[in-house]
């Protein structure tokens, strides 16, 4: 009897907080917001607001980084490859600020170009692409 009552408390104890079941697809992030692109003199500059919320509408507390892709801007259908992973840095992930910036050095002029940016958590859970936003980099246009 004695057993009985051991084994009974230990599988109380080891079951944890229960919880209903959550849905994968709604504890991955946001895609991010408002993607665009521009030419500059370094190259083609992408900006983006990071997203703040899974796609069930939680707060996200566990954005890891952003995966850049590109493909050439003629044909169909487009073959994205990864060009550029952005770490957020921890000093940027409690900010309020949203906007994010990166730049494709390796833009040649003249060449058509679709970017797009996905976000990522830091298990391994991507949002569905922002983008795809086309370019054709011409190296002396913007700022500089």
């Amino acid at each position: 009897m004695r057993r009985v009552g051991v084994a009974l408390v230990l599988a109380v104890a080891a079951c944890g907080r229960k919880s209903l079941p959550v849905a994968p697809e709604t504890v991955r992030p946001r895609a991010p917001a408002t993607l665009a692109a521009a030419s500059t003199p370094e190259g083609v500059r992408l900006t983006w607001l990071r997203p703040l919320q899974y796609s069930g509408g939680q707060r996200m507390h566990d954005l890891d980084r952003f995966l850049v892709e590109r493909a050439p801007g003629e044909g169909a259908p487009a073959t994205f490859t990864r060009v550029a992973t952005v770490v957020l840095e921890d000093r940027f992930r409690f900010r309020k600020e949203r906007r994010l910036d990166w730049v494709d050095r390796d833009a040649k002029p003249g060449e058509r170009y679709l970017y797009r940016v996905i976000a990522v958590t830091r298990d391994g859970s991507r949002s569905p692409p922002a983008g795809p936003v086309a370019i054709q980099y011409e190296a002396g246009k913007g700022a500089p």
